[in-house]
């Protein structure tokens, strides 16, 4: 090869590899996961909806399902769309909506996120917040809650139980939800365990506790950070349960602090 052609063969890769911006080409599978978006409403800075859900990535094609939050019109709307090197594109159809989103992917800190604008018009919902209109969206993948659990369930009597116990979650199938499933032990707790049947989307988290029967003794709900690394939330008692002590009462509420350890 001349050597003023490899030179400038060499010096366009250079360039190419310095580019300005952020946007990163995605692998082939590294957008599917469960997403946490937010909308930010041009016109209005007050109003800000979310969506959260499951995308599957199969080469340049998005499927999945995700929750929009636009009331009165919220809802879940299948997902369709395309990715080509850094360019994405999503249309959400929940009924009597249309949202269509078109930004470009980035890898950065190896957590896979989006961003971009996005219009959203009625076809047969009326009086939501944000229909018909435009803005921006940020939209970050969640890690899967997996790993043990260690944490605390503070009354509102200002009393505190350890917890520890562990968490996985279930395949992503495309679906608005992912399941969870695991189990809690307690210190000095209502009842000594648990077991966990639950769900995700996005960063919404919602445990129901359950005893060895099956039967639901409490629920807890709550918000995971991006690196699945923390749950943090509240708790409803539903009273007794199998093996519970013998003082235990209906009602009982607190928060909720969870780390998860082996993300």
């Amino acid at each position: 090869m001349d050597r003023r052609i490899a030179f400038l063969f060499a010096l366009s890769l250079s360039m190419s590899a310095c580019g300005g911006n952020n946007s990163t080409p995605v692998s082939a599978d590294s957008l599917s996961g469960n997403w946490q978006m937010t909308l930010n409403d041009a016109s209005n800075t007050k109003i800000n909806n979310t969506q959260s859900g499951s995308l599957i990535q199969n080469g340049g094609n998005l499927t999945g399902s995700v929750i929009l939050s636009d009331s009165p019109c919220s809802g879940v709307g299948n997902v369709s769309g395309t990715v080509t090197g850094s360019t994405v594109s999503l249309t959400v159809d929940p009924v009597g909506t249309t949202l269509t989103l078109s930004g470009t992917t980035s890898t950065m800190n190896s957590q896979p996120s989006m961003s971009g604008n996005y219009t959203i018009l009625s076809t047969g919902c009326a009086g939501s917040q944000s229909d018909p209109g435009t803005g921006t969206f940020i939209a970050n993948l969640v890690t899967p809650l997996n790993g043990n659990i260690t944490g605390s369930f503070v009354s509102n009597e200002e009393t505190s139980y350890a917890v520890s116990g562990q968490v996985t979650q279930g395949t992503n199938n495309g679906t608005s939800s992912t399941p969870l499933s695991g189990s809690f032990t307690f210190t000095g707790f209502c009842y000594p365990n648990a077991n966990i049947v639950g769900s995700v989307s996005g960063t919404s988290v919602v445990m129901n506790l359950a005893d060895s029967d099956g039967a639901q003794i409490g629920q807890m709900t709550g918000t995971a950070s991006l690196d699945g690394t923390t749950v943090t939330g509240t708790y409803n008692d539903l009273g007794l349960g199998k093996g519970a002590a013998s003082g235990c009462t209906g009602a009982g509420k607190g928060t909720v602090t969870l780390a998860i350890a082996g993300s």
